[in-house]
């Protein structure tokens, strides 16, 4: 198949939408890229194809199997736990301390949790749990620690093929927006003990095994996780 799309923007295509599915549950832990058919899907040759594999498997997201090909990175109990303590770890240092938002970002949160809970009633939690990582990952970007942020997003990249199966975002829409809410009201009273709690909790749920354990199904915690 040819491509009139630049490499380096089909490659950035592909990136963005295998890094979807995978965050959405559509591509789960252990699963195999099936290369034909995300080039078809994404319209780009092989080649870029190829590029965004690699790259991905670079950032631990992917696997790659001698004559067997490409595999959504899949982790036993003792690995999650590892990837969840360095989380905690790095995430608690982070919320050490932050640049509180403006008026103007507190809205665009305020926006982001409504989308998270519009979605989630329509039936399309693929966008919801995207915009609940934008919303957790925005505030540590509030954080003046830049290196530090970066390694917390990247583990949760690492992480989102798991947390597609411990969240259910449409099991209660409304209390979802509304937590979010709750959080953003707490960055607008500038209360960092309780903005540190809220995030961190489902971090510390996550280092539990909850997230790959057998003994807690989907969406049971009593508050909107985004581990």
């Amino acid at each position: 198949m040819s491509s009139s799309r630049p490499a380096g923007r089909a490659t950035a295509l592909v990136l963005s939408v295998l890094r979807e599915a995978i965050s959405t549950g559509e591509l789960g832990p252990g699963e195999q890229i099936r290369q034909q058919i995300w080039a078809d899907r994404t319209g780009v040759s092989r080649p870029p194809l190829r590029e965004a594999l690699e790259i991905l498997a670079n950032e631990g997201l992917l696997v790659h199997g001698l004559n067997q090909g490409y595999f959504v990175a899949k982790f036993n109990r003792d690995e999650m736990e590892q990837l969840y303590t360095m989380r905690l770890l790095l995430e608690r240092e982070a919320l050490k301390e932050i640049n509180w938002p403006s008026e103007e970002q507190l809205a665009e949160f305020e926006n982001i949790a409504d989308g998270v809970e519009q979605h989630a009633r329509s039936g399309r939690p693929d966008i919801a749990m995207q915009e609940l990582a934008e919303f957790y990952l925005g505030i540590y970007e509030l954080s003046p620690k830049k290196l530090i942020v970066e390694e917390v997003k990247r583990l949760w990249v690492l992480t989102a093929a798991y947390r597609s199966l411990s969240v259910d975002v449409t099991r209660d829409p409304a209390r979802s927006g509304k937590r979010l809410r709750v959080i953003v009201d707490i960055m607008r009273a500038r209360d960092l003990k309780r903005l540190r709690e809220l995030l961190l909790r489902p971090t510390l749920r996550g280092r539990s095994g909850a997230v790959v354990g057998q003994d807690v199904s989907p969406g049971s915690s009593d508050e909107l996780a985004a581990s």
